[in-house]
């Protein structure tokens, strides 16, 4: 009979325990309502696009050009091309931008440089050019005394054909939608700076020359843009 009870106690305690650790579950983690899941975000990349744009935008043939018509002693002598369009610049990004554009310049001699003579056919600089000795010495102009000639201008406009647009001189911006046409002008400048002895007679030589022996000038023209605005985050509902 002893026995049968203490069978009993053991049985009534393993009962009361698991009642008690059942009441734990059902307490803490069975009551409480939980979900998960997964989402998304998307974050649009604003467009940059310049038209018209490339490395080296484009080359500049000058072949209209010839010096000024009045003689030493009448004033500065110097003539002009027209406005050459050289390029149609137009930002269809979603940020404004900052373009930089710049003419080539003539090298240290005819080997070298981004604007460059086109010479007639079996021409060539002479080494020492045209002097002054009394008389005027030398067979024709050197590539320093050609090349101190010229000089070239960058300008832009919002027409095709320039009217009053203005001169280039460092970055411009260029806003969404917008365009822009550069020109180019090119410059002979008779270079009467030491013609108070020869009375303009080497000046006149050196552009007799080149008018006689250069058929073009070309020249590299090289833009630029970068970033200039940001777009602000909006939150989207």
């Amino acid at each position: 009979m002893t026995k049968k009870k203490g069978i009993a106690s053991k049985l009534f305690l393993v009962l009361v325990a698991l009642t008690l650790l059942s009441c734990c579950f059902l307490g803490t983690t069975f009551a409480r309502y939980t979900s998960g899941g997964t989402g998304s975000a998307t974050t649009g990349v604003a467009l940059w696009k310049i038209d018209g744009l490339t490395d080296q935008l484009t080359t500049v043939n000058f072949n209209e050009l010839s010096p000024a018509q009045n003689a030493y002693g009448e004033g500065a002598r110097s003539n002009s091309t027209g406005y050459v369009l050289v390029a149609t610049l137009t930002n269809s990004g979603e940020v404004d931008a900052k373009v930089t554009i710049t003419a080539g310049a003539f090298g240290e001699n005819d080997n070298n440089g981004t604007m460059k003579f086109n010479l007639a056919a079996q021409q060539a600089f002479d080494a020492s050019g045209y002097s002054w000795n009394g008389s005027l010495q030398g067979s024709g102009a050197s590539y320093a005394q050609a090349k101190s000639l010229f000089s070239i201008a960058l300008y832009q406009d919002d027409t095709s054909t320039y009217t009053d647009g203005g001169s280039i001189d460092g970055a411009f911006d260029l806003d969404r939608g917008a365009t822009v046409y550069i020109f180019a002008q090119m410059t002979w400048t008779t270079n009467d700076a030491n013609s108070e002895n020869d009375s303009g007679a080497v000046a006149d030589a050196i552009d007799t020359w080149v008018g006689m022996n250069v058929d073009s000038i070309v020249c590299d023209i090289n833009c630029t843009a970068v970033q200039d605005s940001e777009l602000d985050g909006q939150v989207v509902s």
